[in-house]
């Protein structure tokens, strides 16, 4: 049984010295170390030290390939929720009620942030709460998610009644230049 634990022990030990470690694509690449440089005077007294460290070489990155997504752009105009508000806004705008429309409004704008109807109840009902300017900002801020010519038509009109309550011609000569265009 010994004999048989020490020739096991001796052939696991030989063929264990046989097998060197791999030398890496890197450890190949690397120079050679050079010699230590001798620090250089100056006739001032300075002492220079030369910097021992390898130079940096320029080395291509490869970047793997990456699938293109095309992502859809969803922001929550088509939850059911956003809708609800959007309905209970437009019934309570209808009514006269501004203060409930505006919540719902307010409400829906944080579903869907982007939704250039939200900014037209909110800036319509800024207007007839006699607030032009906030109607015009809003309005104008609903232009820029506007997507559609009708959309983007009922917007410039809240714009041109927010310009005419504040008497601003540059606003309503603006406001029916682009109504022309539409």
């Amino acid at each position: 049984m010994l004999k048989k634990i020490l020739i096991s022990a001796a052939v696991l030990g030989i063929a264990g010295c046989q097998s060197l470690p791999s030398i890496s694509s890197d450890a190949q690449k690397q120079p050679a170390p050079k010699e230590q440089k001798q620090p250089i005077r100056e006739p001032s007294g300075v002492v220079i030290h030369p910097d021992d460290r390898p130079e940096i070489q320029r080395q291509r990155i490869v970047i793997p390939e990456q699938q293109e997504r095309v992502q859809k752009f969803e922001d929550g105009r088509s939850l059911p929720a956003f809708k609800k508000l959007m309905q209970q806004t437009q019934t309570a705008y209808a009514k006269g009620q501004l203060n409930a429309a505006e919540d719902a409004a307010t409400q829906a704008q944080r579903l869907a942030p982007q939704s250039a109807e939200t900014f037209l109840y909110l800036a319509m009902i800024a207007n007839r709460k006699n607030q032009p300017a906030n109607a015009e900002a809003l309005a104008q801020r609903g232009l820029s998610y506007a997507q559609s010519n009708a959309m983007k038509k009922q917007l410039w009109n809240v714009i041109l009644k927010a310009g005419q309550k504040q008497n601003k011609a540059s606003s309503i000569q603006k406001a029916q230049q682009a109504l022309k265009g539409l």
